[in-house]
């Protein structure tokens, strides 16, 4: 039964496919499914297939991925310290008033100001 799938390629991938698909007169997909059964073959003769390849861009992506994160962590930090700029000027804005209890004879503290 046919199935439908779809991967992303970097475009030096792509390249090397279709000049696969050329010089041999075959279509791109058609090209794709002979590399993948001629791998799958050479796997199963007990040939080994470096798996761990990481291509460019699966880099790009983990790159930007992070980029993102540190841009989420800067903008939050951004967004602390102007919490923190802005609590420290209200605090230095307000007028220094004395303590209620210091700065009425004790015992006038039923007094109104």
């Amino acid at each position: 039964m046919p199935m439908r799938v779809s991967f992303t390629l970097d475009p030096e991938t792509m390249d090397h496919i279709d000049k696969f698909a050329k010089e041999h007169g075959i279509e791109r997909n058609r090209a794709i499914l002979e590399f993948i059964e001629n791998g799958y073959e050479k796997l199963t003769e007990g040939g080994t297939i470096k798996l761990n390849q990481q291509r460019a861009f699966e880099e790009y992506n983990t790159i930007r991925k992070d980029l993102q994160e540190i841009k989420q962590k800067m903008n939050d930090l951004a967004e602390e310290t102007r919490l923190i700029h802005h609590t420290i000027d209200v605090e230095w804005g307000r007028e220094m008033r004395a303590v209620p209890y210091q700065s009425k004879r004790w015992w006038e503290f039923w007094k109104s100001e």
